[in-house]
């Protein structure tokens, strides 16, 4: 699919993401039309002169508008947060949001759907199996279902959905997981989180392995899924896999810190992630964000494969 000859739709086109495939498109001389929601900041389109829809992605008539004339979607929008609490909230974006949009895409004739969904509905590495360091691919089967994390659980549940869907007919599925995307900004705003982080006293030091991609890769990569993606199958956008405690230090390194790094027992967290959970019960808070099942994140490595990318779209990730 030649997309400077196409009608493009990227769906949270206001999210960090969002612009990024914006301003990736721009750069092609490809001019994408922005999906937002009413109270979106859309000066960044505005700037650009980027033609918006606006629709509400728990709205199916507003979807169902949007998507006319289309050629082919990319699905950004998500909910991304790993708090415990809100799991309506969750499906009805994460999943229900993209299962409708597809759908909505069918009637309207849309010939290519590429959702972006997470690493995190790949699965995970259990740490204490035989080869618990070798990286993950396409293939893995997904093992987190006994995991109560909403936003793991609700990604998943739109890629099963969506294949299922898929499967009787429509617009070519293409899936994206991208991992952790390390965003770089001009405003100093990560560095100041980033500085607040480690001027904590202690920081944990953890045993598992993780990945990290820039952002400024995924978005050719995700355009490239338009493409030339083969339909029917997912691709990872990973970047390196690196030891927490590797990343740390280089993170400190970068913001001239010196972190002190604590190696806690996993019933220690447990018993602190009980109590918070406790709490919050006790004092009436809503939102949880400390909580055994994302305690028993630890119990994973997160290192994943990028060579199925590599090969088929051109994904040539940066180092960390």
């Amino acid at each position: 699919m030649d997309l400077r000859d196409s009608k493009l739709l990227i769906t949270g086109a206001t999210g960090s993401l969002g612009k990024q495939l914006i301003y990736e498109s721009l750069r092609r001389g490809i001019r994408p039309i922005a999906m937002v929601r009413r109270e979106s900041d859309t000066r960044y389109l505005d700037a650009n002169n980027i033609e918006k829809r606006v629709a509400d992605i728990r709205n199916q008539a507003e979807i169902a508008q949007a998507v006319k004339g289309i050629d082919a979607v990319i699905h950004c929008v998500a909910w991304v947060n790993f708090r415990q609490d809100k799991l309506t909230q969750f499906t009805g974006i994460n999943t229900i949001g993209a299962l409708d949009t597809y759908r909505a895409c069918v009637k309207a004739g849309v010939k290519r759907f590429v959702q972006v969904s997470s690493i995190a509905a790949v699965g995970g590495n259990p740490r204490m199996s035989e080869g618990s360091s070798q990286p993950m691919n396409e293939d893995w089967v997904f093992n987190l279902e006994h995991l109560h994390i909403p936003y793991v659980m609700t990604k998943h549940a739109a890629e099963r959905e969506l294949r299922k869907a898929a499967a009787d007919g429509g617009p070519e599925l293409v899936i994206v997981n991208p991992s952790t995307i390390a965003a770089p900004s001009r405003t100093g705003d990560d560095r100041g989180k980033a500085s607040k982080t480690f001027s904590r006293r202690f920081l944990p030091d953890l045993p598992n392995l993780v990945n990290l991609v820039d952002i400024r890769d995924v978005a050719p990569a995700i355009l490239a899924a338009v493409e030339k993606g083969r339909p029917g199958e997912r691709y990872l956008l990973v970047g390196d896999n690196i030891p927490v405690r590797e990343l740390i230090l280089k993170v400190a390194g970068l913001l001239g810190c010196k972190p002190h790094l604590i190696s806690l027992p996993t019933w220690f967290y447990m018993s602190a992630a009980h109590a918070a959970v406790a709490w919050n019960k006790l004092t009436g808070r809503e939102k949880t964000s400390f909580y055994p099942d994302l305690v028993r994140l630890k119990e994973y490595n997160w290192a994943y494969s990028n060579a199925k990318a590599r090969v088929e779209l051109g994904f040539s990730p940066r180092p960390m």
